[in-house]
């Protein structure tokens, strides 16, 4: 059986980039740049036609998702990496045929592949998603070399459970002895 072991601590700049990834790779990241985009081209076809304010407040929008959201998600990324322990601490990852086996300090959780919704690979990072806005984030520059082999056991995971449905009886006994997945709040 393969199995990797690797540690990874997150740093702003990772946190970050999966942030900006995160907003702007979907439905409404790509609607709020369009809406930026409007409002410059407005500003733009505008200018010495209407009062100084209307010029204001459609720059202040053409200007809102391009550059300042991203100010803004820079320093909410850098103040949550500096102020959660779930982040700031060390993670160590095994990832094997079957599972991801998670270690931070004294708490561990195992995830089957069959748990992963997603998976995105980047040239600098892999991004595991539990849900829609919970992942693992694997940076490249912390994965000691392993990266590319990381990419490829984490698609042979993906593809072994695409179509991978839990027995109902398993799922159930989660439910009534009320499991949670603790890794949720080690993913970040």
């Amino acid at each position: 059986m393969r199995k990797m072991n690797f540690s990874i601590k997150l740093k702003a700049k990772d946190l970050y980039i999966y942030t900006l990834h995160h907003t702007y790779f979907s439905f409404s990241g790509v609607f709020s740049l369009l809406i930026s985009l409007g409002s410059f081209l407005f500003f733009l076809l505008n200018l010495g036609k209407v009062e100084t304010s209307t010029l204001f407040v459609l720059l202040l929008v053409a200007l809102l998702f391009p550059v300042i959201q991203p100010i803004l998600l820079y320093f909410k990324c850098r103040k949550q990496v500096r102020k959660s322990k779930d982040i700031n601490d060390v993670l160590s990852y095994t990832l094997t045929e079957d599972k991801i086996e998670i270690r931070q300090g004294e708490n561990s959780v195992e995830v089957p592949w069959y748990e992963i919704r997603k998976a995105v690979y980047l040239k600098s990072a892999i991004y595991l998603y539990m849900s829609p806005v919970r992942a693992f984030i694997f940076p490249k520059d912390e994965c000691g070399g392993q990266f590319a082999d990381i990419v490829q056991l984490v698609k042979e995971g993906m593809e072994r459970y695409k179509d991978y449905e839990p027995e109902p009886e398993v799922q159930e006994e989660k439910r009534e002895s009320g499991e949670k997945n603790d890794g949720e709040n080690m993913d970040e």
